[in-house]
């Protein structure tokens, strides 16, 4: 039998295995928006602006308002609108809210090929919380809001998240993002559970609140059982967010 055997030339060779080590950046971005009318009625377009002019890619959202009696919009929808052609969303109820809903939300502008709504658990007295998750070809990107009133709930609903990530997403070969409203510092319980499974990538500057700015509540992680990722720049955006919201945006680019 004879065989026959295709000569590729060198050049070519080289571009298929260089194909293989294309290194990647992300600009990532959470916010706790405050329903986009903690100081003023309605915020969306400076938002987008915002995350138009530091060249986000995905963005975490907390306090978003869905379709009920305080705000009639949808509002993360109304986000990707505003932000332009091409831009995904995705909300995750955490509770019903005034005959519509409330909870997490991501925009991004990378391709969704999956979505994730995550209830989180609830003790008495606890509000219940939730965790919105979106995969693209380059990342899975996800947002959450832990309880303010009790550290106890937060940190099962923080162990609730790890092991959700664990199961689903353990080996993951993208980087997985976990980013949000933690409602604790940096040296809290919650945090070091949080540790145990997640890098921290943003820091620990002051992010709370936009009136009396003296806490670090708000964060973006990477998996540890995914991608490893480097931080290029991570920084908190003060000037011109003062009136946008309660919370300061966080913003970082990494690169894999």
């Amino acid at each position: 039998m004879q065989h026959r055997w295709i000569l590729l030339p060198a050049f070519l060779i080289l571009l298929s295995c260089q194909g293989q080590k294309v290194q990647r950046s992300l600009t990532l971005m959470t916010y706790n928006v405050g329903a986009f009318s903690k100081y003023e009625e309605n915020t969306t377009s400076g938002v987008a602006q915002l995350i138009l002019n530091n060249g986000a890619n995905l963005v975490a959202l907390n306090e978003l308002d869905s379709c009920n009696s305080r705000h009639s919009a949808y509002q993360v929808k109304d986000l990707a609108q505003a932000l332009g052609p091409g831009w995904a969303y995705h909300f995750a109820r955490a509770i019903p809210y005034r005959g519509g809903a409330y909870g997490n939300g991501v925009v991004s502008d990378k391709r969704v090929s999956s979505i994730y709504r995550v209830p989180l658990p609830q003790e008495d007295g606890s509000e219940a919380r939730s965790l919105a998750v979106v995969e693209t070809e380059d990342c899975v990107f996800a947002a959450t809001h832990l309880d303010h009133r009790s550290q106890s709930a937060a940190m099962e609903q923080m162990r609730t998240i790890n092991e959700w990530f664990k199961t689903v997403y353990a080996g993951c070969p993208k980087p997985v993002f976990l980013c949000g409203d933690f409602n604790v510092l940096p040296d809290s319980d919650v945090i070091a559970a949080a540790l145990d499974h997640w890098a921290l990538l943003s820091g620990t500057d002051l992010t709370y609140s936009t009136k009396n700015r003296s806490k670090c509540i708000d964060y973006i992680f990477a998996f540890k059982e995914a991608a490893p990722v480097e931080v290029v720049s991570s920084e908190v955006l003060v000037e011109g967010t003062e009136t946008l919201s309660d919370h300061y945006p966080v913003l970082i680019t990494v690169k894999f």
